[in-house]
């Protein structure tokens, strides 16, 4: 996805910018955090570096001090006016949690939507609550893997790992066994996986 947008998108003066949630990492995730994030990959995707940035920078260079969140999401409003349009793919929504174990997505959603107007939104979850309706507008695919991917997958990681491969060799069933028994699992342990998409959200 992000090489068709980053290539094949033929789109003049488009930005984009996409990050990972990682549930493990929620001690430096925050609203703050991903702004910043967004921000920094929109800059970098520039020719000269906007003035509001320098700006920015010489004010909080003297201070020691970083930008605050109200700061962030103000940059963010500027860059955007300067780009057509604004991709964001974010993976993993559902793991966007802070240090508190508090889930932060609906909040980093709305503040996005509010400073980029031409924003076009791409998320992957699993199956989350939609309380506050952040996500209403948007299309919803469900995903899964189908049972050649499985087949596929598990072949792979028998065919790495040499102690298990050596098994396998020494057993010709034990191999097909264990595609077999791995794939009633994964349909059995089944989460779904959703796209949530919005050319205009």
């Amino acid at each position: 996805m992000i090489e068709f947008l980053e290539k094949d998108l033929l789109i003049p003066d488009t930005g984009l910018a996409f990050f990972y949630c990682n549930y493990k990492e929620r001690l430096s995730q925050s609203v703050e955090y991903f702004a910043s994030t967004i921000a920094k990959q929109l800059v970098e995707q520039r020719s000269v570096i906007p003035e509001e940035v320098r700006t920015l920078y010489g004010k909080h260079r003297g201070k020691g001090t970083r930008l605050s969140c109200a700061e962030y999401l103000e940059l963010l409003q500027s860059l955007a006016k300067g780009c057509f349009e604004v991709y964001i793919v974010i993976d993993a929504l559902d793991e966007c949690i802070n240090k508190d174990e508090e889930s932060i997505w609906s909040s980093l959603l709305t503040k996005l939507k509010a400073s980029i107007p031409n924003l076009h939104l791409l998320c992957t979850s699993r199956h989350i609550s939609d309380i506050g309706g952040s996500l209403a507008s948007a299309t919803q695919i469900e995903i899964r893997a189908s049972d050649a991917d499985i087949e596929a997958y598990v072949l792979a990681q028998v065919g790495s790992k040499d102690r298990l491969l050596g098994f396998c060799r020494d057993d010709a069933t034990l191999q097909d066994e264990i595609v077999k028994v791995v794939g009633l699992k994964a349909d059995g342990m089944y989460v779904p996986f959703h796209w949530y998409f919005s050319l205009e959200i």
